[in-house]
């Protein structure tokens, strides 16, 4: 079988159960707003410490096996949200959680783009990487679905537990893709220390940098909290999930779907589109529905591109790295907005507050549009 193909299989096996309900569970053991926008904070901020450390681990050592290491580690990482009771014991899963998520950054997408760049196909990166996506949003539809209506016959907690055997299978699927071979000779100090000073030569890399994490922030904003968002008027378990199910089919639907050379419209213009569809969420509760369908598909199809785009302009041997030290940026920053925003829906609530992170955003939006159209980013 096609190496490209196992690698859709492994993310089709991404299926987390309690993926709907996460939020909800977390408040069901008593745990306040602000306690989960720290904890969702405190995640992100952990995986930015890591990021550059796993980076180098795997350009070193290798890619497959950093990605092969995350997976083992979600089990822990699930096992102790399974014996959660209280806040230390999400605290326990956050942390494990946070190590699996590094050594899964970077180390992935590096390891495709050097084995499609191997066999000839890198200018095809950006639809294989839409597509795996896209089959990661399948698995996270399935799981999301069975997992509301399991959660409502056996309960949240043994739903969770669920989630383990499709981890294991997920592992033993990238297990057989061949590894890759490019390795940085350098020391851990000394391959760090040229990694960043290769982001300052070309200064579209800091673009690129600053660029995704600007995008990415107005759907962080409305997705962190989009169950508590929904399931305040509708009050509904199963149709939470529903509608964490229904986030999901659009995410794939939208990774999938490639607008070829409109890509690059999405890109140009995302960070204007993203900023007003959040802005409508705050005014309506109904109008969330359409933050959720074209926010997802403006944010896919630009960070397409973006993903293109930045994978071109590094170095085999510094890919996981550079993609780690993204990861950590975007890690700090939406880290951050979690923590403000919990505390920002606990003082006023949800829909004034993402009013005003909204009318901030779209004024950022505005800045980096006039600054892409004068140095032709």
């Amino acid at each position: 079988m096609n190496y490209v193909n196992r690698f859709y299989i492994s993310s089709l096996l991404h299926i987390v159960f309690y993926s709907g309900f996460y939020l909800i569970y977390l408040q069901s053991l008593g745990l306040s707003k602000t306690q989960m926008g720290f904890l969702m904070s405190l995640s992100l901020i952990l995986v930015a410490l890591l990021e550059v450390p796993t980076g180098i681990v795997a350009d070193k050592i290798s890619k497959k096996v950093s990605v092969l290491l995350s997976k083992i580690l979600t089990i822990p990482s699930v096992l102790a949200l399974y014996l959660a009771h209280s806040f230390p014991g999400v605290l326990l899963a956050t942390l494990f959680g946070a190590l699996s998520v590094a050594l899964m950054t970077g180390a992935e997408t590096g390891w495709i783009y050097e084995l499609l760049s191997k066999s000839g196909r890198a200018k095809d990166y950006p639809k294989v990487y839409g597509r795996l996506r896209s089959f990661e949003m399948i698995g996270g539809f399935v799981g999301t679905m069975m997992g509301g209506f399991l959660a409502d016959f056996v309960g949240m907690r043994l739903t969770i537990l669920l989630t383990i055997p499709f981890v294991v299978a997920s592992f033993l699927v990238l297990a057989t893709i061949p590894g890759d071979e490019a390795k940085s000779g350098l020391s851990y100090s000394l391959h760090l220390l040229e990694s960043l000073k290769f982001i300052k030569k070309p200064p579209e890399v800091i673009w690129l940098f600053l660029y995704a994490n600007i995008i990415g922030l107005p759907v962080t904003a409305f997705t962190a909290f989009m169950q508590l968002y929904f399931y305040r008027f509708l009050a509904s378990l199963i149709a939470v999930s529903a509608i964490s199910a229904f986030h999901t089919v659009i995410n794939s639907v939208s990774w999938c779907l490639d607008v070829g050379k409109y890509r690059d419209v999405f890109y140009r213009h995302a960070g204007i589109i993203l900023p007003l569809l959040l802005l409508l969420a705050g005014l309506n509760k109904w109008l969330g529905f359409v933050t959720l369908i074209l926010g997802t598909f403006t944010f896919a199809q630009a960070f397409k591109e973006w993903q293109g785009k930045f994978q071109g302009a590094i170095p085999d041997e510094k890919r996981a790295t550079l993609g780690s030290l993204y990861s950590l940026t975007a890690a700090i920053t939406n880290g951050i907005l979690n923590a403000l925003l919990g505390w920002l829906f606990d003082c006023i609530g949800i829909m004034h507050g993402l009013i005003i992170i909204a009318s901030f955003f779209l004024g950022i939006g505005f800045l980096f549009s006039i600054i892409s159209r004068k140095h032709g980013y």
